[in-house]
Parts: C-alpha cells; structure tokens; sequence
C-alpha cells in the first residue's frame, strides 16, 4: 500500500519540462483533434491560405496530440474509477 501512495504522489507532480500540451485534459485533446481535422480539410478544399509546405504534416502532428491526449486522458480517468469502485 505504501509503494502506491508513494507512486500516486510522483505520478500527481508536474515535471519541469513538461510538453506544451500535458495539462490540457480530454476536452483539450478533443479540440486538438477537431482543430487538426479542419486544417488538413481546409488543405483539401485547396482553401485560400493552404499552400504553407509542412502544413499539412504539422496538422497531422496536431491530429495525433489531439487523439493521444484524449485518449489516455479519458482512459485514466477510466481506470480510477473502475479502481474506485473495486474499493
């Protein structure tokens, strides 16, 4: 019992240098991922503004932060309360 309140502890500090987008929570992620989806549109639709030449990898970069963040966000958060209730 001693080794896991001691984990929660060092899992619950922020770490100096943390990445940008480590806080931002499954609503953060699900704007990440809807906001990189509707820039590579916009580079389909060959919109006015979409001839940068990385913009599409960096809005697949955005897309793939957007779904990590959501998805191991919402699986921990899944994963506490299934523990919770095992308690």
């Amino acid at each position: 019992m001693r080794s896991e309140q001691r984990q929660n502890e060092t899992r619950d500090q922020e770490v100096p240098g943390d990445a940008w987008w480590a806080g931002l929570g499954p609503v953060g992620g699900v704007v990440l991922l809807l906001t990189g989806l509707g820039v590579l549109l916009w580079i389909f639709l060959d919109l006015p503004g979409a001839r940068g030449p990385h913009l599409s990898y960096e809005a697949a970069k955005i897309v793939a932060i957007g779904a990590v963040v959501a998805g191991t966000t919402l699986l921990a958060r899944r994963r506490k309360d299934r523990d919770a209730a095992e308690d």
